[in-house]
């Protein structure tokens, strides 16, 4: 039986875990949700070696392993509507559409980025406890590492301060 993460990725983060070789184990202990668009972004990753591997997960999705949402482009354009042109250059689709779902569904779903925007917009929608960092979920999951920066949880708190202070100074929401 997994545990109660019930997660969205954004494609950096399926793409790091092919990478640390930590997809299958994180796949067995999560509920895991993907978006169409970051499906179709994570294609592949580039191995120690430099090597380019390519990324399928249409095994996961036809064994049940991960559930596929589609966020409608009405509610994706709807949502970005909301937000000032700083913050919109930012957003890709992939991080849109799972911010959409994330927000929509509320807990227990929580979104698991590397991309700073995302915590951002979190903390200017006062929903930061719902982003989560790579470093945070394998933490939580016996499974810690040395990551690179953007995938920590000191990332992910100052992204979540900056979003704070954009809100504070009257930045980010139109």
């Amino acid at each position: 039986m997994k545990p109660s993460h019930c997660l969205l990725f954004d494609a950096n983060i399926v793409i790091a875990l092919f990478q640390f070789r930590l997809w299958q184990t994180v796949l067995s202990r999560c509920e895991l949700v993907l978006t169409e668009t970051v499906i179709d972004e994570a294609d592949y990753f580039v191995d120690e070696n430099g090597v380019e591997n390519s990324i399928d997960l249409r095994p996961y999705i036809a064994a049940g392993q991960v559930r596929v949402i589609a966020v409608a482009a009405s509610r994706v354009g709807e949502f970005r509507a909301r937000f000032d042109s700083l913050y919109v250059q930012r957003l890709d689709d992939g991080e849109t559409e799972s911010l959409v779902y994330c927000l929509d569904a509320g807990e227990p779903y929580r979104l698991c980025s590397s991309d700073g925007i995302v915590f951002r917009v979190l903390a200017l929608l006062d929903r930061s406890e719902q982003g989560v960092s790579l470093q945070e979920l394998l933490d939580s999951l016996g499974l810690s590492r040395a990551l690179d920066y953007q995938y920590t949880k000191s990332f992910r708190d100052e992204q979540r301060a900056r979003g704070f202070e954009d809100k504070l100074a009257g930045m980010g929401l139109k």
